[in-house]
């Protein structure tokens, strides 16, 4: 055998036996298999609380009775959060990202498949974990150094709807940050032993002391969960932000859009916070409205991404198909065109892009622009300028910048890369 011969049979089994290592590695483990800690990816602790579902109420935000109708009780409101944590959080001043879900059904039996929407929920039925829906971005960010709380909705979703409801589900999003302040700056608030392993349901004391700067803070909310985040992130209600907490970055994944367009809009403008937008060619909510009212006042960082064969509940492991009782694939799939999809408006389908790939996809584009905006971290520049594309494997994803509208031409410049 000669030298080069001998050289490229080496090169040969040094890449067979890397390919090797990396599907040995996506392979599920064994039922009862112990886990070994990847040295190259941090260690990811998850917490739960639950304060109560009536442990908060919002002024003149009401509930609702059977017809539907608004009733004089306050709307009672839970306080829950699913925690993802590096689990060396302590002292180090990480990023903390609020995620909010949006509309869907508070409670079902799941024994029965039935729902219903109230709060509290009735026997038999129980509440519906939305705020658990977004576990692999949950993760994924804490890995990447930050602290992220999933917070649940379930009283606001079974109250009155409308404008109320955005400024309830901000104030929620705004009782959480300052129960975290509280936790991590100075010791004491009603999250101090409130804290569960989600693993085994067991108390818990997590190290959590300056774990996160709340001036730092990034948001995250879907559906109508990001109609809400607009609300808490507009420079109209930077007045009724905790003290001491920064909001510097908001994310709608398919956010539902505002009500209106060219009245009363400064309530869920965002003037001059990073903001960035998604929407799916197969999901009837979540279009740009907020990147063109973002425009309007000249927002610096202005992004809109559509993600093609994306539906709407897929962003929710428990609201998609065979999530549990409820779940659905809500894309309209055309009769005669298998595996194609719209949003049941448009004759344009897209090859349907299938729950885990969507959420993918979602990590992919949300860690990015949280990373860029919260870390400062350049290098997800091209992506968030649509100059690379890491998932297009899986799908096509257009990606906007929208610059300040010129009012006197009518220009919006809005560009592409």
């Amino acid at each position: 055998m000669t030298r080069m011969t001998r050289t490229r049979t080496l090169i040969h089994l040094t890449v067979v036996v890397a390919l090797a290592v990396a599907w040995l590695a996506v392979l599920p483990r064994p039922a009862g298999h112990a886990s070994v800690p990847d040295p190259g990816r941090p260690a990811v602790r998850v917490l739960d609380y639950d304060l109560g579902d009536r442990a908060m109420t919002v002024g003149g935000f009401h509930a609702l009775d059977r017809r539907g109708m608004p009733t004089e009780e306050l709307a009672p409101i839970e306080l829950t959060g699913r925690v993802y944590a590096p689990a060396d959080a302590a002292g180090r001043g990480l990023p903390l990202v609020v995620v909010a879900h949006g509309s869907f059904w508070s409670c079902a039996d799941e024994g029965a498949g039935t729902v219903e929407m109230g709060w509290p929920c009735r026997t038999p039925l129980t509440g519906i974990d939305s705020d658990r829906g977004y576990d692999r971005l949950g993760r994924t960010l804490a890995a990447r150094g930050m602290v992220v709380v999933s917070v649940g909705a379930n009283g606001v979703n079974a109250g009155e709807l409308g404008d109320v409801a955005d400024r309830a589900r901000a104030k929620v999003v705004f009782r959480h940050l300052a129960m975290w302040r509280d936790l991590v700056e100075l010791g004491t608030g009603p999250l101090v032993g409130a804290f569960r392993s989600a693993r085994t349901g067991a108390a818990v004391t997590p190290d959590l002391d300056g774990a996160v700067d709340l001036r730092n803070v990034g948001l995250v909310g879907h559906s109508r969960g990001g109609r809400g985040m607009m609300w808490a992130a507009a420079e109209k209600n930077r007045g009724q932000v905790p003290e001491g907490v920064r909001i510097r970055a908001v994310f709608g994944l398919a956010a539902a859009g505002p009500p209106f367009m060219d009245k009363n809009v400064r309530r869920v403008q965002v003037t001059d916070t990073p903001l960035m937008t998604w929407s799916g060619t197969c999901d009837a909510t979540g279009r740009d409205e907020y990147n063109r009212l973002a425009r309007r006042r000249g927002n610096p960082v202005n992004i809109g991404i559509t993600v093609h064969g994306a539906n709407h509940n897929n962003l929710n492991t428990r609201w998609a198909a065979g999530g549990g009782a409820g779940g659905e694939d809500d894309a309209y799939h055309p009769a005669g065109r298998p595996g194609r999809c719209s949003d049941g408006f448009s004759d344009e389908t897209s090859r349907t892009l299938g729950p885990r790939a969507e959420r993918t996809v979602a990590t992919t584009y949300v860690r990015a622009f949280l990373a860029r905006y919260l870390q400062h971290d350049r290098s997800f520049d091209a992506i968030l300028r649509g100059r690379t594309h890491p998932v297009a494997g899986l799908t096509q994803v257009d990606v906007r910048r929208y610059r300040a509208a010129d009012v006197a031409t009518g220009n919006d410049r809005t560009t592409r890369p």
